[in-house]
């Protein structure tokens, strides 16, 4: 954290995680009509690339600058990774929920907030309970 105060308390367990990636669904879908004034069409399955941004925003990180441009690649370099022919988790392009989640974790684990394990951990939890 290194002298950052959070916004949010990060979850001690995976069932909070759960919780909180879906808040952070919600807060991300608010940003859909926004999308529209730029002339983008932002779909549920689009919401991963805002994953990044909500977790800054949900820690009480700026939403500019360098940490915040490190978190995003970061994240969606993730993303990248996990749709290929070597993902982890198969399948991901068609579940936007744990799309999201992924993308979530890892900006967490970017910040060095959330460690390997704790990380995969998470997403195996999330792979298991997330609705939908």
């Amino acid at each position: 954290m290194k002298g950052k105060a959070m916004a949010r308390p990060l979850p001690k367990a995976p069932d909070r995680w759960l919780k909180e990636i879906l808040l952070a669904i919600k807060d991300a879908k608010e940003a859909k009509p926004f999308a529209l004034l730029t002339g983008a069409k932002l779909t549920d399955t689009d919401l991963f690339h805002l994953a990044p941004m909500v977790c800054l925003k949900f820690r009480g990180r700026q939403l500019t600058g360098a940490e915040a441009e490190r978190v995003t690649k970061g994240a969606l370099a993730n993303y990248v990774v996990n749709t290929g022919p070597e993902a982890l988790v198969q399948g991901l392009a068609s579940k936007p929920q744990l799309a999201f989640a992924l993308c979530y974790v890892a900006a967490h684990f970017v910040l060095d907030l959330v460690d390997e394990q704790t990380a995969a951990d998470i997403l195996d939890y999330c792979e298991e309970h997330m609705p939908g």
